[in-house]
């Protein structure tokens, strides 16, 4: 009965009878002793869903979270292509084609599996699905400009303007900020501490620009009444000072931004944080320019430098990335120019940094688009593709590899 039943059985799915193997086998020469007890024949569904599944490869760092049972998702609205996050790495999700079809079996028992000391049988195993394409992960970039944009819609400027109207735009949580930004965890860690973001009431939050410098002015003048600027900020008596003013969580953050923290020498050995001087040079260059047009560069040397703290020396090194010096005109001029507004995608970015300007120097271009290189492709590689090299006056400049009209 089991015979007729598996013969049956084997006419109804299409798929092979004990004869049927054993007469492969003999083709094969081939003896039955060379099989395991079990034989498995596969066989395809008559309802193939080849919508149902999505293969996935995996990088061994991707498998290493997903063995390890960290956390890893797929992060992207319904306009974004799609990127998936482990903990602190982004990638980016493409669809390639394979000549092989791929076969989705649900039950298929491997080499090690198959039992060895039991009577011969033969089982059918059905495909469900036939795939011909599966994704592949590329590791990219983490996409920050959608946080930044965000965390813009509601910027802090104090507690008594919290009730304005520019200020009732929606605030996020980390959570929250968490599922609209193609970035891993640690990514968006990095860019909050980068944008200078606050944790305040639960939500994050960018602190206004003119409120920021309200708060880092009133700190940097304590830091003169107390020789703090050499010796560190005491960041107890800077609050305690300030807390009627500000909230006290808040310029504790706005003193560890601009500042790094050191252990003090002796049986004393509390944190103090020393003002960090590129730091403080840059933010008052940004405040110098950041709505000035084209300032005549002699003239913005001079007020920058009457700005910052005394003791402390500007330099154009301070400056990268944030702006553009034109030395060619009469007089010279510089402008407010950051790499931060600059589009993500490395093509767009070369474009607008070609319609910006027609010639670069690398050491020019560099702090615009370091951001987009990655370890694979370097500055240099980037500028290969997307950039066309030639001397001018003897020195390697860069240009649009578009023909201009």
């Amino acid at each position: 009965m089991e015979v007729e039943s598996e013969n049956a059985d084997s006419e109804i799915r299409g798929g092979r009878s004990q004869e049927d193997v054993l007469s492969v086998l003999e083709y094969a020469k081939l003896q039955a002793c060379d099989l395991r007890s079990r034989t498995q024949c596969i066989v395809f569904s008559n309802t193939l869903d080849n919508e149902r599944f999505k293969l996935l490869e995996l990088d061994p760092s991707v498998l290493d979270s997903v063995m390890a049972g960290d956390r890893v998702v797929i992060r992207g609205d319904k306009d974004d292509s799609a990127v998936l996050c482990t903990r602190d790495k982004t990638y980016e999700m493409k669809e390639a084609e394979t000549s092989n079809s791929l076969l989705i079996l649900p039950h298929l028992e491997h080499g090690p599996d198959l039992p060895t000391d039991t009577p011969h049988e033969l089982q059918y195993r059905e495909v469900i699905s036939v795939l011909d394409k599966y994704f592949e992960l590329r590791p990219c970039k983490p996409r920050l400009r959608k946080l930044k944009a965000l965390l813009q819609e509601n910027q802090y400027s104090g507690r008594e303007c919290e009730e304005d109207e520019d200020h009732r735009g929606r605030k996020y949580t980390y959570h929250e900020l968490l599922e609209k930004v193609q970035a891993s965890e640690e990514e968006v860690a990095a860019a909050l501490k980068s944008f200078k973001a606050c944790l305040i009431d639960g939500h994050w939050r960018m602190l206004d620009f003119d409120f920021l410098m309200q708060v880092l002015n009133h700190i940097l003048q304590l830091c003169e009444e107390h020789d703090w600027l050499m010796t560190g900020v005491n960041m107890t008596e800077c609050c305690d000072t300030l807390q009627d003013l500000y909230p006290r969580h808040l310029v504790e953050h706005v003193v560890q931004c601009y500042t790094d923290p050191r252990t003090s020498q002796g049986d004393n050995t509390d944190t103090v944080y020393v003002l960090n001087e590129d730091k403080i040079c840059r933010f008052f260059a940004e405040l110098t320019l950041r709505n000035s047009g084209k300032f005549h560069y002699d003239e913005f040397l001079q007020v920058w430098q009457q700005c910052v703290p005394a003791g402390m020396h500007t330099g154009l090194y301070q400056i990268e990335g944030m702006a553009l010096i034109d030395e060619d005109s009469v007089p010279p001029v510089i402008w407010y120019f950051t790499a931060e507004d600059l589009p993500e995608d490395t093509a767009e970015r070369f474009e607008y940094l070609f319609q910006t300007r027609k010639k670069w120097t690398r050491e020019e271009i560099t702090p615009y688009i370091k951001d987009v290189a990655t370890d694979k492709v370097d500055v240099g590689a980037l500028l290969t593709k997307y950039a066309r090299a030639s001397l001018q006056n003897g020195i390697k400049v860069f240009s649009s590899r578009k023909i201009s009209a």
